[in-house]
Order: structure tokens, then C-alpha cells, then sequence
């Protein structure tokens, strides 16, 4: 009975199963985009104008300093780490 008690609160395949597809989905959203922001910035180097030109390059090298990630925390395991 003890035993049952402990593994009831452990994550399940499941938990295991969703918490994938959503890091996935994530990955693939994030991925579209910054695709879509370096494309759209890419085109604003191409500007005739000066100001939206420098505008374009300035974030360009904005993008190159960093950025940061943003991650799923898995399902939770029970005491036993089951």
C-alpha cells in the first residue's frame, strides 16, 4: 500500500509524451520566428533610405549579441524517481 502511495504521484509516460510534442512545438514556433525577424530585418538593409537602413543593421547586430532560450521544465518525478 505504501509502494501504491508512492508511485501514484510519479509522471507517466504520458507527461513524458506531452512534455515532448510541447518542447518540439516550441522549438519549431521559435525557430519561424526568428526566421521571420531576420528576413524582415534583412529587407530593411535593403532600403534606400539611410535612417531605415542603420535601423536594420543596428538590430542585426543586436540579434548576434545573444538571446536567450525558453524551456519546458519536465513532469515532476515521485520519491523513488520513477
Amino acid at each position: 500500500m505504501l509502494v501504491a502511495l508512492f508511485i501514484a504521484g510519479c509522471a507517466t509516460t504520458e507527461d513524458y509524451a506531452l512534455y515532448l510534442d510541447a518542447q518540439k512545438s516550441l522549438s519549431r514556433d521559435l525557430a519561424m520566428i526568428e526566421a521571420s525577424r531576420v528576413l524582415a530585418l534583412v529587407e530593411m538593409t535593403k532600403s534606400s533610405d539611410p535612417t531605415v537602413k542603420a535601423t536594420g543593421l543596428m538590430l542585426l547586430q543586436q540579434l548576434q549579441q545573444g538571446s536567450k532560450s525558453i524551456t519546458i521544465e519536465p513532469p515532476k518525478k515521485g520519491i523513488l524517481g520513477f
